[in-house]
């Protein structure tokens, strides 16, 4: 069995740094056979800070926010722990929000846009 070592908070924020475009893009795909493109530092957000679930909720919002071309994903660790992923639409101007449980996502907080329907960090625009 392959043990999978959990990347720290310094490595992963780090790492997301050096991702400044995309080679490529990736599906991410929901069961009902939705998908959403992704570029590869959100590959690597999903993959090394095993956050899939975060990109299916991005994902799940998208036939409500088809109208916004432009959106801005932020999800932030709140002062008891939960978390808050808010959709604003580039000027601040709140769209949706949905609160989290608990994850054990390696950062505090992370932001990523998705537009026209290809989900990216901020650095590879």
């Amino acid at each position: 069995m392959e043990i999978i070592e959990k990347i720290s908070s310094k490595e992963f924020q780090s790492a997301l740094k050096h991702f400044i475009g995309s080679e490529q893009y990736h599906r991410h795909r929901l069961p009902n056979g939705m998908q959403l493109l992704i570029t590869d530092g959100c590959s690597y957000v999903r993959e090394k800070g095993e956050a899939y679930w975060l990109f299916d909720l991005i994902l799940s919002w998208q036939l409500k926010l088809r109208k916004h071309r432009f959106q801005v994903w932020k999800l932030e660790k709140q002062n008891d722990n939960t978390w808050f992923a808010e959709c604003t639409d580039g000027n601040n101007i709140f769209i949706v929000g949905q609160e989290i449980g608990c994850c054990d996502f390696p950062l505090d907080k992370i932001e990523i846009w998705v537009i026209d329907g290809v989900a990216i960090l901020p650095t590879e625009y």
